[in-house]
């Protein structure tokens, strides 16, 4: 039985210096875990604000110089575990020639890069461990929804079931454009075959959330999704790499992680549910999609309405602002009916980002004069 608990030993997480890392460790602790928790340079800037942190919460055993790009930097911290919460990936904000020294420098290459030679590091590690039970990988929706869904009718759900790469020409897939989400396909079904392979001794579960929210625990997790809700709660305009107003898709980082946990604990056989071992992991459905310039505003405005919001800035035609409008669902029913995975109401994910960044100083609001 691949399932864990508490009582089988310790457990790793990889990539603890990260927002969904950092949060994977606390979760674990908070239900009676001993976490190895693994970063890649612990005297780097982000090293020592993750430290600071995780050195005040019990049993967490730090494990330093575990990186990616490294093979068998992961063998001693894997060994004598029980499940490997493989969390850390390159992301295109970090791969820049200096975070990931290591890397090529190339961003397309080391995103994709992080994802297959690192992961098969960690593959090479749990292999080596003799003990891992369970590995549960922190994949993505966009290795769910991709291009198709731009001919799907209105109203599709995506599910387990859909690939990024599906009905796409190689030419296009192949695109150094496409080099995060072809890393979280050919990533997540390297880890299928390599599970396979094992002959029984591990097995492998895959979740996919798309945007990451929620209270932030140490200045280092601010990035991506969570520093774009800061700017606008501070005044400002987000720093997108498109133009255009966007849908803001969001699961709360605390469902996610729990969500983790639940699927490192379940017995349910994931293999063989509807869709492989992967779970959706993309907010409620509705209300987990909103149009940044209106409705991510408007919440943020209604739990703190003395501030001065920021506005996102957006290409126009004929005067008007081009929005891109979500013609797909999405839903974690797999998620809440077989790991029992809950979500709170996305008001209370945007309200703690909001104020987690205030407590941080990471944000100053200006208050709207009467």
């Amino acid at each position: 039985m691949s399932a864990i608990n508490a009582n089988d030993g310790p457990v790793a997480v990889t990539g603890c210096s990260g927002f969904t890392g950092g949060h994977m460790v606390r979760e674990l602790i908070l239900h009676g875990y001993h976490v190895r928790a693994c970063i890649r340079d612990s005297k780097s800037w982000r090293g020592k604000d993750c430290v600071q942190y995780l050195e005040q919460l019990p049993n967490v055993e730090l494990r330093d110089g575990c990186d990616l790009f490294t093979p068998h930097s992961y063998d001693s911290a894997f060994s004598g575990c029980s499940a490997v919460f493989h969390v850390a990936a390159v992301l295109g904000n970090s791969a820049d020639g200096k975070s990931q020294p290591l890397g090529s420098g190339s961003v397309p290459q080391d995103v994709y890069d992080g994802g297959i030679v690192g992961t098969q590091n960690v593959i090479d590690s749990i292999n080596a461990s003799g003990s891992v039970r369970r590995l549960v990988y922190t994949s993505s929706m966009a290795a769910v929804s991709g291009a198709k869904g731009a001919r799907l009718p209105k109203g599709y759900e995506w599910t387990e079931e859909d690939w990024a790469s599906d009905d796409v020409q190689p030419e296009h897939w192949n695109d150094p454009r496409n080099s995060y989400s072809r890393s979280k396909v050919d990533t997540e079904r390297l880890i299928n075959d390599a599970a396979d392979k094992s002959a029984g001794r591990w097995d492998a579960i895959t979740m996919n959330p798309a945007m990451i929210c929620g209270p932030i625990l140490f200045k280092a997790q601010v990035g991506q999704w969570i520093e774009q809700i800061g700017r606008l709660a501070n005044g400002d305009s987000p720093t997108w790499p498109s133009r255009y107003d966007m849908n803001y898709n969001i699961i709360d980082v605390r469902d996610l992680v729990k969500a983790h946990r639940l699927a490192a604990e379940s017995s349910v056989d994931h293999r063989n549910s509807k869709g492989g071992p992967r779970y959706v992991m993309h907010g409620s459905g509705g209300r987990s999609t909103l149009q940044m310039s209106t409705e991510l505003r408007e919440v943020i405005q209604a739990e703190f309405p003395s501030f001065k919001l920021g506005m996102p800035t957006t290409t126009r035609s004929n005067g008007d602002p081009i929005i891109v409008v979500s013609n797909t669902v999405n839903d974690c029913k797999k998620a809440k009916n077989l790991l029992g995975a809950t979500i709170r109401p996305v008001e209370d994910t945007i309200r703690s980002v909001v104020e987690t960044s205030i407590e941080l100083g990471i944000i100053q609001p200006t208050i709207q004069s009467n």
